[in-house]
């Protein structure tokens, strides 16, 4: 296997000592085992390619080739009994960035279409002149030039590509990011905004109320509006120091001992819970024997929500929502219940100023209450002077 390999730096036979040929910059191998050509080729390219490589064996090119340090390939077809359109065919496939033409000593049709099938690029005549065969030679640099250029452009778009992507993809996540925090924002200002709507609704409807009666059977029928189908007890400090029954709603408790159970409830549970200004959530058995103890029988395995409405660090009445823990009660109710505790304990207290206005606050007395049985569910509520 034979090898001839130079490196171009001198002007030699340029057509001009300050023109640049067209060879110049491009790194040509040729694979021929014929020695006369390799000469009259390499004399021709050594002063004007920038690396020109000789190949005389097939193996021996198909190792160079695998290494794709060349840009044009100069294929005798005689070499290795008539493998070079062979040759030519396979750097189509595993070589396309590098431009192949073909040698021949007389470029007839038929190499033509040879060389055209294996996709060489041009058949270039052995029997030419040395101008007309390095014409051709120029030619093919020039393709190949372009070739190379077109090759990096695509390398370095798909660079571009590829950190535009990535860059896509982060930019993708911090959207994706922004997108939640908007949504999770979007639903809080939507709380905020139905809390500022309950606000007001009930705020006003409430204000309306000027006697204890009438604030009471307002409150449980909104209260009802909203919760949905529930048993309500208002337990209402009475001048004795001790909780009574002022209103109620019963939904599911047996009508013969409703009022008997929230009586009892008056007497155990609105103690228990008169300091409890946030609302407290029950479910279960668990739940009310820890809360309740051995009093919890009376609300079976029911979901219970407790609170006391206060104002100027005073009990006005404890809240008490229970039902079947089938049905229990969500988020929203708990905060609903809130807000109906704090405005229902102003109102109440605006009430009681407006009751008593007449006597020193020393004087103030709870609330005494009496019952009847309607068949709305609620107490009928009398207001001691």
């Amino acid at each position: 296997m034979g090898l001839h390999e130079t490196n171009s730096t001198g002007q030699g036979n340029t057509p001009g000592a300050n023109e640049r040929s067209p060879i110049s910059g491009v790194r040509v191998l040729l694979i021929t085992s014929r020695t006369g050509v390799q000469r009259r080729l390499v004399k021709l390219l050594s002063k004007r390619a920038d690396v020109v490589s000789v190949s005389k064996t097939v193996l021996d090119a198909r190792k160079r080739l695998d290494k794709g340090l060349h840009d044009l390939v100069l294929i005798d077809t005689g070499i290795g009994g008539g493998l070079g359109c062979e040759l030519a065919q396979e750097m189509s496939v595993s070589s396309p960035a590098c431009v192949c033409a073909m040698l021949s000593d007389e470029a007839d049709l038929d190499d033509a279409l040879h060389a055209m099938r294996a996709g060489a690029t041009d058949l270039i005549a052995l029997n030419a002149s040395d101008t007309d065969t390095l014409a051709r030679i120029e030619a093919a640099c020039e393709r190949a030039k372009r070739q190379r250029d077109r090759e990096a452009r695509v390398t370095r778009l798909r660079r571009l590509c590829h950190q535009l992507n990535s860059a896509r993809k982060e930019v993708s996540g911090h959207v994706g990011e922004l997108c939640n925090d908007l949504v999770e924002a979007y639903r809080e200002l939507s709380d905020q905004f139905e809390d500022v709507s309950v606000n007001a609704e009930l705020s006003s409807l409430l204000r309306q109320e000027l006697d204890v009666e009438s604030l009471l059977r307002t409150l449980l029928e909104y209260s009802l509006a909203k919760v949905g189908s529930t048993n309500a007890a208002v337990f209402l400090p009475a001048s004795s120091g001790e909780f009574s029954l002022g209103a109620y709603v019963n939904y599911d408790c047996p009508k013969d001992s409703a009022e008997v159970m929230l009586d009892h409830l008056a007497n155990v549970m609105a103690p228990r819970f008169e300091h409890q200004e946030q609302v407290l959530a029950m479910s279960g058995s668990s739940d009310l024997d820890r809360y309740l103890g051995e009093d919890a029988h009376w609300l079976g395995e029911a979901s219970v929500l407790v609170v006391a409405c206060r104002e100027d660090d005073e009990c006005l009445a404890v809240l008490t929502f229970f039902r079947d823990k089938r049905t229990p009660f969500g988020e929203n109710d708990v905060k609903l219940m809130s807000i109906i505790a704090e405005l229902f304990g102003e109102q109440l207290s605006r009430v009681i100023h407006v009751h008593h206005r007449h006597l020193p606050k020393d004087q103030w007395g709870g609330f005494d209450t009496e019952f009847d049985d309607d068949d709305d569910g609620f107490g009928d509520i009398d207001l001691a002077a």
